[in-house]
Protein backbone atom coordinates (compact mmCIF):
# COMPACT_ATOMS: atom_id res chain seq x y z
CA UNK A 1 0.00 0.00 0.00
CA UNK A 2 1.50 3.04 -0.58
CA UNK A 3 1.47 6.04 1.52
CA UNK A 4 0.16 9.45 1.76
CA UNK A 5 1.36 12.79 4.15
CA UNK A 6 -1.07 15.32 4.74
CA UNK A 7 0.81 18.23 6.40
CA UNK A 8 -1.53 20.57 7.68
CA UNK A 9 -5.09 18.46 8.89
CA UNK A 10 -7.62 20.53 9.72
CA UNK A 11 -11.05 21.31 8.09
CA UNK A 12 -9.83 20.17 4.30
CA UNK A 13 -7.00 17.73 5.56
CA UNK A 14 -8.80 15.94 7.78
CA UNK A 15 -11.53 15.26 5.12
CA UNK A 16 -9.40 14.38 2.81
CA UNK A 17 -7.34 11.95 5.01
CA UNK A 18 -10.96 9.99 5.53
CA UNK A 19 -11.38 9.77 1.84
CA UNK A 20 -7.93 8.33 1.18
CA UNK A 21 -7.54 6.33 4.08
CA UNK A 22 -9.13 2.70 2.17
CA UNK A 23 -6.11 3.15 -0.05
CA UNK A 24 -3.23 4.43 1.16
CA UNK A 25 -0.92 4.65 4.67
CA UNK A 26 -1.96 7.88 5.44
CA UNK A 27 0.46 10.05 7.74
CA UNK A 28 -1.19 13.11 9.61
CA UNK A 29 0.39 15.71 10.99
CA UNK A 30 -1.07 17.16 14.70
CA UNK A 31 -0.17 20.13 16.36
CA UNK A 32 -1.82 19.11 19.61
CA UNK A 33 -1.04 15.46 21.07
CA UNK A 34 -4.84 15.70 22.43
CA UNK A 35 -5.69 14.46 19.26
CA UNK A 36 -3.71 11.83 18.42
CA UNK A 37 -6.02 9.05 20.11
CA UNK A 38 -8.74 10.86 17.90
CA UNK A 39 -7.10 10.57 14.48
CA UNK A 40 -6.11 6.76 15.49
CA UNK A 41 -9.28 6.11 15.82
CA UNK A 42 -10.09 7.12 12.71
CA UNK A 43 -7.20 4.94 11.26
CA UNK A 44 -4.92 6.80 10.66
CA UNK A 45 -0.96 7.79 11.81
CA UNK A 46 -0.55 11.13 13.44
CA UNK A 47 2.58 12.82 14.19
CA UNK A 48 3.36 15.90 16.10
CA UNK A 49 4.42 18.51 14.04
CA UNK A 50 5.00 22.60 14.16
CA UNK A 51 6.77 25.04 13.90
CA UNK A 52 8.59 24.23 17.10
CA UNK A 53 8.15 20.54 16.54
CA UNK A 54 10.08 19.67 14.15
CA UNK A 55 11.62 15.75 14.84
CA UNK A 56 8.61 13.79 13.19
CA UNK A 57 9.08 15.88 9.98
CA UNK A 58 11.37 13.24 8.55
CA UNK A 59 8.84 10.42 9.39
CA UNK A 60 5.89 12.56 7.68
CA UNK A 61 7.99 13.27 4.80
CA UNK A 62 8.83 9.67 3.65
CA UNK A 63 5.43 8.65 1.65
CA UNK A 64 4.91 8.69 -1.96
CA UNK A 65 2.63 11.62 -1.62
CA UNK A 66 2.50 14.91 0.21
CA UNK A 67 0.18 17.20 0.49
CA UNK A 68 1.30 20.40 2.39
CA UNK A 69 -1.76 22.71 3.59
CA UNK A 70 -0.59 25.06 6.22
CA UNK A 71 -2.85 28.47 6.64
CA UNK A 72 -0.49 31.41 6.43
CA UNK A 73 -2.13 32.77 9.34
CA UNK A 74 -1.75 29.83 11.65
CA UNK A 75 1.62 30.14 11.40
CA UNK A 76 4.66 32.43 13.37
CA UNK A 77 6.65 32.72 10.44
CA UNK A 78 5.06 31.02 7.66
CA UNK A 79 8.19 30.76 4.95
CA UNK A 80 10.27 29.99 7.18
CA UNK A 81 7.90 27.15 8.42
CA UNK A 82 7.63 25.69 4.59
CA UNK A 83 11.31 26.06 4.15
CA UNK A 84 12.25 23.84 6.69
CA UNK A 85 10.01 21.28 5.52
CA UNK A 86 10.85 21.52 1.62
CA UNK A 87 14.60 21.55 2.80
CA UNK A 88 14.01 18.26 4.38
CA UNK A 89 12.52 16.75 1.60
CA UNK A 90 15.27 14.09 -0.01
CA UNK A 91 13.00 12.18 -2.94
CA UNK A 92 12.49 13.01 -6.66
CA UNK A 93 10.16 10.22 -6.51
CA UNK A 94 7.51 11.69 -4.21
CA UNK A 95 4.32 13.96 -5.47
CA UNK A 96 3.94 17.34 -4.00
CA UNK A 97 0.90 18.89 -3.78
CA UNK A 98 0.55 22.56 -2.51
CA UNK A 99 -2.13 24.63 -1.15
CA UNK A 100 -1.85 27.67 -2.59
CA UNK A 101 -4.75 30.68 -2.39
CA UNK A 102 -6.22 33.05 -5.26
CA UNK A 103 -5.08 36.09 -3.13
CA UNK A 104 -2.28 35.61 -5.24
CA UNK A 105 -3.89 37.19 -7.82
CA UNK A 106 -4.33 41.36 -7.76
CA UNK A 107 -7.32 42.72 -6.13
CA UNK A 108 -8.51 44.17 -9.30
CA UNK A 109 -11.28 43.91 -11.94
CA UNK A 110 -10.68 41.13 -14.27
CA UNK A 111 -10.67 37.32 -15.18
CA UNK A 112 -7.97 35.72 -13.63
CA UNK A 113 -6.30 32.70 -14.68
CA UNK A 114 -3.30 30.67 -14.24
CA UNK A 115 -0.89 32.81 -16.86
CA UNK A 116 -1.81 36.46 -14.94
CA UNK A 117 0.63 38.86 -14.14
CA UNK A 118 1.15 38.35 -10.33
CA UNK A 119 3.01 40.42 -7.89
CA UNK A 120 4.17 40.13 -4.25
CA UNK A 121 2.04 43.61 -3.66
CA UNK A 122 -1.50 41.57 -4.27
CA UNK A 123 -0.60 39.04 -1.39
CA UNK A 124 2.89 38.79 -0.03
CA UNK A 125 2.95 35.73 2.03
CA UNK A 126 1.33 33.54 -0.70
CA UNK A 127 3.55 34.99 -3.67
CA UNK A 128 6.67 34.36 -1.58
CA UNK A 129 5.94 30.81 -0.58
CA UNK A 130 5.16 29.61 -4.18
CA UNK A 131 8.06 31.61 -5.31
CA UNK A 132 9.92 29.57 -2.27
CA UNK A 133 8.40 25.74 -3.27
CA UNK A 134 7.78 26.18 -7.16
CA UNK A 135 10.56 24.24 -7.74
CA UNK A 136 9.97 21.47 -6.03
CA UNK A 137 6.08 20.74 -5.89
CA UNK A 138 4.32 18.75 -8.80
CA UNK A 139 0.85 20.53 -8.36
CA UNK A 140 0.30 23.82 -6.92
CA UNK A 141 -3.87 24.25 -6.64
CA UNK A 142 -4.92 28.16 -5.84
CA UNK A 143 -7.82 27.89 -4.89
CA UNK A 144 -10.88 30.35 -4.19
CA UNK A 145 -12.40 30.38 -1.04
CA UNK A 146 -13.34 26.90 0.34
CA UNK A 147 -17.16 25.97 1.38
CA UNK A 148 -19.49 22.87 1.69
CA UNK A 149 -20.51 21.23 5.06
CA UNK A 150 -20.70 23.52 7.84
CA UNK A 151 -18.99 26.58 6.14
CA UNK A 152 -21.95 28.29 4.31
CA UNK A 153 -21.48 31.61 2.68
CA UNK A 154 -23.25 34.47 4.93
CA UNK A 155 -23.95 32.71 7.44
CA UNK A 156 -21.30 34.61 9.66
CA UNK A 157 -23.20 37.80 8.46
CA UNK A 158 -26.55 36.99 9.35
CA UNK A 159 -28.21 40.34 10.68
CA UNK A 160 -25.06 42.42 9.76
CA UNK A 161 -25.37 45.31 7.28
CA UNK A 162 -23.22 44.94 4.57
CA UNK A 163 -22.38 47.43 1.26
CA UNK A 164 -21.33 44.87 -1.09
CA UNK A 165 -24.86 43.55 -2.94
CA UNK A 166 -23.00 43.67 -6.64
CA UNK A 167 -19.70 41.79 -5.77
CA UNK A 168 -19.04 38.55 -7.23
CA UNK A 169 -17.84 35.84 -5.10
CA UNK A 170 -15.05 32.85 -6.09
CA UNK A 171 -15.81 29.76 -4.11
CA UNK A 172 -14.86 26.29 -4.31
CA UNK A 173 -16.23 23.17 -2.87
CA UNK A 174 -14.47 21.05 -0.35
CA UNK A 175 -15.74 18.06 -2.51
CA UNK A 176 -14.11 19.58 -5.49
CA UNK A 177 -11.08 20.24 -4.00
CA UNK A 178 -10.79 16.56 -2.41
CA UNK A 179 -11.51 15.37 -5.98
CA UNK A 180 -9.05 17.24 -7.47
CA UNK A 181 -5.92 15.92 -5.38
CA UNK A 182 -7.56 12.42 -6.70
CA UNK A 183 -7.40 13.48 -10.07
CA UNK A 184 -4.03 14.73 -10.27
CA UNK A 185 -2.96 11.81 -8.68
CA UNK A 186 -4.55 9.16 -10.96
CA UNK A 187 -3.71 11.11 -13.93
CA UNK A 188 -0.45 12.04 -12.75
CA UNK A 189 -1.12 15.03 -13.84
CA UNK A 190 1.26 18.25 -12.44
CA UNK A 191 1.19 22.15 -13.16
CA UNK A 192 -0.50 24.95 -11.34
CA UNK A 193 -4.53 25.23 -11.08
CA UNK A 194 -6.72 27.41 -9.94
CA UNK A 195 -9.61 25.52 -8.39
CA UNK A 196 -12.81 27.66 -8.77
CA UNK A 197 -16.34 27.10 -9.64
CA UNK A 198 -17.62 28.18 -13.15
CA UNK A 199 -20.55 30.53 -11.76
CA UNK A 200 -19.97 33.93 -9.66
CA UNK A 201 -23.38 34.58 -7.90
CA UNK A 202 -22.90 38.59 -6.24
CA UNK A 203 -22.78 38.18 -2.44
CA UNK A 204 -26.37 39.38 -2.22
CA UNK A 205 -27.55 36.55 -4.28
CA UNK A 206 -25.84 33.61 -2.06
CA UNK A 207 -26.57 35.39 0.94
CA UNK A 208 -30.43 35.79 0.50
CA UNK A 209 -30.42 31.94 -1.12
CA UNK A 210 -28.57 30.39 1.94
CA UNK A 211 -30.22 32.65 4.41
CA UNK A 212 -33.74 31.39 3.06
CA UNK A 213 -32.36 27.79 2.71
CA UNK A 214 -30.65 27.10 6.36
CA UNK A 215 -32.57 29.60 8.29
CA UNK A 216 -30.39 32.08 9.34
CA UNK A 217 -30.96 36.30 9.88
CA UNK A 218 -30.66 37.71 6.42
CA UNK A 219 -27.80 40.41 5.75
CA UNK A 220 -28.85 43.61 5.14
CA UNK A 221 -27.95 45.13 2.19
CA UNK A 222 -27.60 48.96 2.13
CA UNK A 223 -25.25 52.02 0.59
CA UNK A 224 -24.41 50.07 -2.11
CA UNK A 225 -20.47 50.53 -2.83
CA UNK A 226 -18.37 49.77 -6.07
CA UNK A 227 -15.76 47.04 -5.44
CA UNK A 228 -13.69 45.42 -7.90
CA UNK A 229 -14.99 42.27 -9.58
CA UNK A 230 -12.38 39.91 -9.40
CA UNK A 231 -13.20 36.44 -11.50
CA UNK A 232 -11.21 33.52 -11.26
CA UNK A 233 -11.00 30.97 -14.30
CA UNK A 234 -11.09 27.64 -13.13
CA UNK A 235 -11.41 26.13 -16.42
CA UNK A 236 -7.64 24.70 -17.15
CA UNK A 237 -7.98 21.24 -14.87
CA UNK A 238 -11.44 21.04 -16.74
CA UNK A 239 -9.60 21.16 -20.21
CA UNK A 240 -7.32 17.78 -19.00
CA UNK A 241 -10.71 16.17 -17.68
CA UNK A 242 -12.10 16.75 -14.36
CA UNK A 243 -15.20 18.17 -13.60
CA UNK A 244 -16.28 20.01 -10.89
CA UNK A 245 -19.29 18.19 -9.36
CA UNK A 246 -20.50 21.93 -8.07
CA UNK A 247 -20.58 24.54 -10.73
CA UNK A 248 -22.44 27.19 -8.98
CA UNK A 249 -21.81 27.86 -5.32
CA UNK A 250 -25.69 28.22 -5.17
CA UNK A 251 -26.08 24.52 -5.19
CA UNK A 252 -23.29 23.62 -2.52
CA UNK A 253 -24.57 21.60 0.15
Amino acid sequence: MKSFSILGTGWLGLALAKKLKKDYYVKVSIRDLKKEKFMVSEGLYPYLLDEENLENLDSLLESDYIFINFPPRKSKNYISFLDKIYSNIKSKDQKIIFISSTSIYPDKEGIYDENSILSESNSSLVYKAEKLVKSQTDVIFRCSGLMGYDRVAGKYFAGKTLDCEDSKINYIHRDDLIEAVKFVIEKNINGVFNLCSKFHPTKKEIYLHNAKKYGFDKPIFENKKDYPNRIIDGSKIERLGFRYKYQNPLDYL
